[in-house]
């Protein structure tokens, strides 16, 4: 391998990782600029999926503490607890949970995996799934998934078309 490739491979990398420059997007640009296409889809995709599982895994960590400091705050507030204000929280609380059940029971979370990479990116659809409440493990999961599709059909589709046009 020499070093011009190494370096585009390392750039397909790069901008698999970058948010919004996502790994369908230069996967075919480096075959095309005629990287080795196997290589070029391991290097967008594993770019992409770095910085999916840091999104995921961090957004949970964010989620978990915000969370937290919230519970300490109201602990901190009232040293009365007011059962009614309480059982209100409560309730409103499930109606919440039971919503996001309810959409991600309609194709939520695999529908945000499919068309994550093609609209609001990778990244931030895992930060949507877990602010939503699903854990990172299931959201870095189905999305990682999906992503690793796109990555192989943008990589099949570049090759198909680059073989059409020669």
């Amino acid at each position: 391998m020499s070093a011009v490739e190494l370096w585009g491979l390392l750039g397909v990398f790069a901008g698999g990782a970058t948010p919004w420059l996502e790994a369908i997007v230069v996967i075919p640009a480096g075959i095309i600029a005629g990287l080795p296409p196997v290589l070029v889809i391991l290097a967008g995709a594993s770019g992409n999926l770095l910085t999916v599982a840091l999104a995921a895994f961090a957004g949970e960590w964010l989620r978990e503490k915000w969370s937290a400091w919230r519970r300490r705050r109201r602990a901190r507030a009232g040293a009365t607890v007011d059962p009614e204000a309480e059982a209100r929280r409560a309730a409103r609380a499930q109606k919440r949970q039971a919503r996001i059940e309810a959409i991600m029971a309609r194709g939520g979370l695999p529908l945000l995996a499919l068309v994550g990479p093609l609209g609001v990116g990778t990244q931030i659809s895992a930060l949507m799934a877990v602010a939503t409440g699903v854990s990172a493990r299931a959201a870095f999961a189905w999305i990682g998934g999906a992503t690793l599709a796109w990555c192989i059909v943008a990589g099949v589709a570049a090759v198909q078309g680059i073989q059409l046009l020669a």
